[in-house]
C-alpha cells in the first residue's frame, strides 16, 4: 500500500476505537440500587447522641432499661428486628430485642463503647 492507504486505515481504526470507547462508557453507567433502610451503625450513632443532654447509650451504661431502649428502637426500626446487647466486663446481656436471630440471614451489626461498657446492635428483616 502507498502512504495514503496507511493514513486512511489508521484514521478508520482510531475512529472506531473512539466509537467503541463511547459505547462502552454509555452501556456501563448503570445506577446502583438505593437502600432506604437504616443501618445498624446509623441507629447506634443516633442512640449515642440523642438526646443531647444525656444520650441513650450513656443512660443504658449506667442502668440497663429495656423499656427505654425498646421504645427508641421500636420507633426507629419499624418493620425490622433487632437485638441490643451490652457487655460491662461480666458477660454479654440482652438489653432489648425483637424477633429471633436464629433464622435471620442478613444481619447488620454495629458496636459502640461508653466507658467500659460495650454495646452491640444486630439488625435484620
Amino acid at each position: 500500500m502507498d502512504d495514503g492507504g496507511y493514513i486512511s486505515t489508521l484514521d478508520a481504526v482510531l475512529g472506531l476505537a473512539v466509537v467503541f470507547i463511547l459505547t462502552a462508557s454509555v452501556l456501563n453507567t448503570g445506577t446502583a440500587p438505593v437502600d432506604d433502610t437504616l443501618e445498624a451503625s446509623d441507629v447506634l450513632d443516633a442512640m449515642a447522641s440523642y438526646p443531647a443532654d444525656k444520650p441513650l447509650l450513656e443512660e443504658l451504661a449506667e442502668s440497663p432499661n429495656s423499656t427505654l431502649a425498646s421504645g427508641f428502637l421500636n420507633g426507629t426500626l419499624e418493620g425490622m428486628n433487632y437485638n441490643l446487647t451490652m457487655d460491662n466486663g461480666s458477660g454479654e446481656v440482652t438489653v432489648a430485642s425483637r424477633g429471633s436471630m436464629g433464622d435471620a440471614e442478613d444481619i447488620g451489626t454495629a458496636v459502640a463503647c461508653r466507658g467500659t461498657v460495650i454495646f452491640r446492635l444486630y439488625v435484620w428483616r
